[in-house]
């Protein structure tokens, strides 16, 4: 018998890490739902002078709403990334920092926080939502989107990391300590990803993977198996579902 190779660890900068990114995107609808989702929003704002994307990453989401508002501020503390972000949109105000760090020295009308807090440390959540937060106008909007902790993805992380994300823990931190200033809606949205074959499968289930630091080197055949007995339907698709949840916060 031979010895099970680990999955891969990539960093976020590297090659394997795009490609696998790219796979993902390939087989899934969640970017095309959280558009139409985020759409929604947007067009029912009743001003659109200022966006702020944080965790702007390579701009491909920032570039959807860019053309609606007057200005767009976004924050990418990523050197790679914001190389990408600046080719795609020029004329956006970039800020080199993290969240926290982050001081656009506007209020907007959309601020937005997609995908972004698997890669800040759980403890911190409540902090970077306050400042998000407090980076609105009047009428504005925050949304932060994460995928929602009960799907298929969250449940692999769950029995090969022993962890998965939740947004509405922080959504309840959030309603404690401000709710009486604040209306806050979480909701969640469909989302799944369906590969052609098991390669593609195996790629997107070592990003998912990815999201967070693996504690310990993981058997590739372990996930060979639990991919072919969770995600393999009978008429040889693998499916698997990435609902995304959905918090918006708007000042009272």
């Amino acid at each position: 018998m031979g010895i099970s190779q680990s999955v891969p660890a990539y960093d976020s900068q590297s090659k394997e890490y795009e490609q696998a990114f790219e796979v993902f995107l390939k087989n899934t609808n969640q970017k095309r739902n959280m558009h139409q989702w985020l759409q929604k929003v947007v067009e029912k704002l009743p001003a659109k002078q200022v966006f702020i994307d944080a965790g702007a990453g390579d701009g491909e989401v920032t570039r959807w709403f860019t053309p609606l508002f007057q200005k767009t501020i976004a924050i990418e503390p990523n050197p790679f990334l914001r190389e990408k972000l600046h080719s795609a949109i020029p004329e956006a105000t970039i800020i080199d920092k993290t969240i926290m760090e982050a001081d656009p020295q506007a209020t907007a009308d959309l601020v937005l926080c997609s995908h972004i807090l698997y890669y800040i440390d759980k403890n911190q959540w409540l902090q970077n939502l306050e400042k998000l937060v407090s980076w609105l106008s009047p009428s504005g909007s925050v949304i932060i989107v994460l995928q929602n902790p009960n799907t298929d993805c969250m449940n692999l992380l769950e029995h090969f990391i022993n962890q998965r994300f939740d947004l509405s823990q922080v959504a309840e931190q959030f309603a404690k300590k401000h709710g009486e200033n604040y209306e806050i809606n979480l909701c969640c949205d469909g989302a799944q990803i369906e590969a052609p074959d098991f390669s593609s499968a195996l790629t997107i289930s070592i990003f998912m993977l990815n999201l967070l630091p693996m504690p310990h080197p993981l058997s590739e055949t372990e996930l060979e198996y639990y991919i072919s007995s969770h995600f393999l339907k009978e008429d040889h698709i693998y499916r698997f579902s990435c609902n995304q949840d959905f918090l918006q916060i708007r000042k009272k």
